[in-house]
């Protein structure tokens, strides 16, 4: 896929695999060059909107700027932008909606425990193995109806997808250093669709260049 776009991009974020996981595949994805930054933290904090990363700033040819700042904000611009959604269909919206939520919450969890005081450590697992257990086997239903083709919507890649693959790498990469048992929730055995879905997005020329940044 190639994009369109006569802007120019920075994503500034911290230079871990985290919460812009999702924004660099889309970026990648779409065949936009973008300038990655890491601001020095806490000094630059002050400088971003409302102090948090990460931050996309998008300038077009005329020189004006588009700053945005919120992952899951910059996520739905660039769906729209590159056409990453699978439809305008209202119904087919809020599903995608609830679906990337579901993510977030096991991506929220998973950072919660990996945070937490000792003494709250398995509250937030608890809490964590519950949710992920659910959405897995939601997500896996879902996939089965759309054929069980590598894809949560039709036959090509969409937002969804890459948004899968980018919770998927989080805690592979990231949340595996400090819980490594967190990523068996999602194992071949317990959720061979998605990762059925993790192979294809994997397996897209257009990200190359994104996977390799975990090597």
């Amino acid at each position: 896929m190639s994009s369109s776009s006569s802007s120019s991009f920075v994503l500034r974020y911290f230079p871990i695999h985290a919460r812009a996981e999702t924004i660099k595949a889309m970026l990648s994805f779409s065949g936009t060059e973008y300038k990655f930054e890491t601001p020095e933290w806490p000094q630059q904090k002050s400088e971003q909107p409302v102090g948090k990363l990460p931050v996309l700033i998008e300038t077009a040819e005329d020189g004006s700027e588009f700053v945005i700042c919120e992952s899951y904000a910059i996520e739905v611009y660039l769906a729209k932008k590159f056409s990453l959604s699978p439809s305008d269909n209202a119904q087919v919206v809020a599903r995608q909606v609830e679906l990337r939520s579901q993510l977030k919450d096991i991506y929220d969890y998973a950072v919660l425990h990996k945070h937490a005081s000792p003494d709250m450590k398995d509250v937030f697992w608890g809490v964590f193995s519950s949710l992920a257990t659910d959405v897995v086997k939601y997500h896996e239903k879902f996939l089965a109806d759309n054929g069980s083709n590598g894809h949560y919507f039709g036959d090509k890649t969409t937002y969804i997808d890459l948004a899968a693959y980018g919770t998927y790498r989080f805690l592979t990469d990231f949340i595996a250093e400090s819980n490594p048992d967190a990523k068996e929730f999602f194992s071949k055995e317990k959720a061979p669709l998605m990762n059925k879905v993790f192979e294809t997005v994997a397996a897209e020329p257009a990200l190359a260049g994104y996977l390799a940044t975990f090597n």
